[in-house]
């Protein structure tokens, strides 16, 4: 009897075991999870006089490759910017572009005045120091009187970076929607009916 029950737990443990084994090597079989992205942030791209406007990021990917499939999303992303409306989205017209760091300094060798997008790429290196995977951002930030390098937070897992365009004036003034004009005409309409009514009112007193 004895001897059937430690049969009986031996092909228990057998089994147990070989489960074990499977279920690992189907586990190594599996791509590995995909790496959480950061959010982009004023402290990802920063300079003693430079400020932060905006960011979008970071997006899985290279987008700056100049790969036809990423220059609609680049050219979607820079245009959601007021500052860049209308760009093309291609990479051969940027202001500049690098893909290499100045003593861990972000240098595209010319000075940024003024508001000026630029946008960053790290590589998907394990350990490099990125925001998470391969991944780009997206940046607007006011450059003020000139600017020449820019401190990165994850200069480790820097690829590659395009400036899109500098100089641009800081405040742009905005046209006004459809239903604004309507608004605006309207106002004026009454203040005239408005100044109407006190001359007739002058005129009978």
């Amino acid at each position: 009897m004895r001897s059937r029950i430690h049969f009986v737990l031996a092909i228990a443990a057998a089994s147990l075991l070989a489960s074990a084994a499977a279920a690992k090597q189907i586990g190594s079989s599996l791509p590995p999870a995909p790496a959480t992205l950061a959010t982009c942030g004023p402290n990802d791209v920063t300079a003693p006089t430079a400020v932060m406007i905006t960011c979008n990021g970071y997006i899985s990917g290279n987008l700056l490759n100049g790969k036809a499939a990423n220059i609609l999303t680049d050219q979607n992303i820079l245009n959601a910017f007021p500052y860049a409306s209308g760009w093309d989205g291609k990479i051969a017209d940027v202001k500049a572009s690098t893909t290499k760091l100045t003593n861990g300094l972000l240098d595209f060798g010319i000075t940024l005045k003024g508001v000026s997008i630029l946008a960053i790429h790290y590589g998907a290196a394990k350990g490099a120091g990125g925001p998470g995977g391969e991944s780009t951002a997206f940046y607007v930030l006011d450059a003020a009187q000139g600017i020449n390098q820019f401190h990165l937070k994850y200069a480790a897992g820097f690829s590659n970076a395009s400036l899109f365009v500098t100089g641009l004036p800081r405040h742009i003034a905005a046209t006004p929607e459809p239903a604004t004009w309507a608004t605006m005409i309207a106002g004026f309409g009454m203040i005239g009916m408005q100044m109407r009514r006190r001359r007739k009112v002058a005129a009978t007193a």
